[in-house]
């Protein structure tokens, strides 16, 4: 009886304290947000599916009624501000971002929702809605001569911890084996996450064991991180999208990182990172080997690296997917690395290695953006190996249903290893070939692209858009491949086809249905196919 009169009590002086403040319609009505302080913290944590919706249904009560939402104390452990502090609106919207980069959230909104003149303070409400987090996995295919087939379950977001399951078992003619994956992204609401993976195979065990404190915020003072990894796998090398030769490639990696933030008496960030790597590849013959296999090699070395963020952050929409919120920085990112394979450590030689990168995206008009970023990493071997990429992406938005989309990829290599060719052909590069179609030390790709964005969806689950292009795309292959495969000009190809956004999922997955047509005199290519593939972005 005291307990229950205890709460009432309590929800009654709530009740009061909130009525003494103002409402407010959104974060911007401070004009000076100086001296304020925040009063207190309200949660409103949303099920995957709104069920007053009049389109709602059984699944989605099904759906609901067996999903754990998001547990409060998970929101809160990801929060960069706490009651009593002095508000800082974009402390706020960091918050937004770093709940909406968790693959749970579908969306969040953390939003001022009422002003206390008298203690000149706010209420902040922190909403979210859930992503679908339980996603069985059941594959099976059969193609020449050769099957493969996978069962199992992942679950994103385990009894509403956040938290990360996965079970698998494999199997396929080279291979079998059974496996777990766990991941937790925020431990105890320290910002610290850990990953550990392990899985039986019948040609060798793989695993891994990682624990890090990121820079998880862009005033973060500090990171740490360690991370162990063997993998064990089939290298395929492919000619015209067949294989022709494979190979097993086994990778052991430990790595040690330590940042800190540098204060520089800067509005912007500055950091710089320490790091060892233990990183050796080794390659054996399996039963394809038909040509060889790459050389053994042992990449043990340190390195110091910079890193520069001038922080813009902006909400987008329909840029790489559609239907949901896009962060985008429309600032520089600088990131310039330096170091060095000693022979000391267990590397093949002595070796200079370098890298420097940059990101901007631009917002040209009120409807034209221009995404790019590029890279430069060089090795000074005996034979100097360096690769540059650099991708840019127009987005041309001509109302809220169809946006004109350009790219251009460029990928410049020399003297690469032999396990890491770059490819062409596929759903990231050119549609209407076969994945591996092509491969090469440097590439050129081009795409112009028509998308088409509807508000129909299929029962809640996935919603439509359509989607019509043109691809062209080149490879320079090594003399290695020049000896042993047959080199190609430029390939063109054109497509359409229907994306389906799985908008209530925690992948987030896109379906795309093509059908698509290779302008090729190559007599395998010659007719129009269907292609089903799943991708993260449009």
């Amino acid at each position: 009886m005291k307990n229950l009169v205890a709460t009432a009590v309590m929800l009654l002086l709530a009740g009061q304290a909130q009525a003494e403040c103002q409402a407010v319609a959104d974060n911007n009505f401070l004009v000076d947000e100086q001296n304020v302080t925040i009063k207190s913290i309200t949660y409103t944590a949303n099920n995957v599916f709104d069920l007053t919706d009049k389109h709602s249904f059984w699944l989605h009560e099904f759906a609901n009624y067996t999903h754990t939402i998001t547990k409060e104390s998970v929101l809160e452990d990801d929060l960069l501000f706490q009651p009593s502090d002095t508000l800082r609106l974009k402390d706020l919207a960091e918050t937004e971002r770093l709940l909406r980069s968790r693959r749970y959230i579908r969306e969040a909104e953390v939003r001022i929702t009422h002003y206390c003149t008298e203690s000149n303070s706010v209420i902040v409400n922190v909403s979210t809605w859930d992503n679908w987090s339980l996603l069985p996995t059941l594959d099976f295919s059969s193609e020449g001569g050769r099957s493969k087939s996978a069962i199992g379950i992942d679950e994103d977001n385990l009894l509403g911890t956040g938290n990360r399951l996965n079970l698998e078992y494999k199997h396929d003619s080279e291979r079998s084996g059974a496996g777990f994956v766990f991941l937790s992204p925020n431990m105890f609401g320290s910002f610290w996450n850990s990953a550990v993976a392990y899985s039986k195979n019948s040609d060798g065990n793989n695993y891994r064991l990682g624990i890090n404190r990121p820079f998880y915020r862009l005033s973060s003072p500090w990171a740490l991180g360690f991370d162990i990894e063997r993998i064990s796998e089939d290298v395929n090398e492919y000619d015209a999208g067949e294989e022709y030769n494979s190979y097993e490639r086994q990778h052991n990696k430990f790595k040690a990182e330590l940042g800190y933030k540098l204060n520089l008496n800067s509005k912007h960030v500055h950091r710089l990172k320490l790091a060892f790597e233990a990183n050796s590849h080794k390659f054996y013959e399996n039963d394809r080997t038909l040509f060889g296999f790459a050389e053994d090699r042992n990449l043990t070395g340190y390195w110091a690296e910079y890193e520069y963020i001038q922080a813009k952050y902006k909400k987008l929409y329909n840029i790489n997917s559609f239907n949901r919120t896009e962060d985008f920085n429309l600032g520089w990112q600088f990131n310039a690395k330096i170091g060095q394979y000693n022979e000391k450590l267990g590397a093949d030689v002595n070796a200079l290695f370098w890298s420097i990168s940059a990101t901007k995206n631009w917002q040209l008009a009120t409807d034209l953006w221009l995404l790019s970023d590029a890279r430069y990493t060089q090795r000074q071997f005996e034979q100097t190996q360096f690769l540059f990429n650099s991708h840019w992406q127009l987005v041309k938005q001509l109302n809220d249903y169809n946006t004109i989309v350009g790219k251009l990829t460029l990928d410049k290599g020399q003297n690469p290893f032999r396990d890491e060719p770059l490819y062409i052909g596929g759903e990231d590069q050119l549609r209407a070939y076969p994945a591996y179609f092509r491969s090469g030390k440097s590439r050129a790709v081009i795409t112009a692209e028509y998308r088409h964005y509807t508000d129909w969806s299929l029962w809640q689950l996935l919603d439509v858009a359509f989607a019509g292009y043109v691809d062209a795309g080149k490879i320079w292959q090594t003399k290695e491949q020049d000896a042993n495969t047959s080199s190609g000009g430029t390939l063109v190809g054109i497509g359409t086809g229907v994306r389906l956004l799985s908008s209530h999922s925690s992948r987030g997955t896109m379906i795309h249905i093509d059908l698509t047509k290779a302008l090729s005199d190559n007599h395998n290519l010659s007719s129009t196919e269907i292609r089903i593939t799943a991708n993260q972005s449009f």
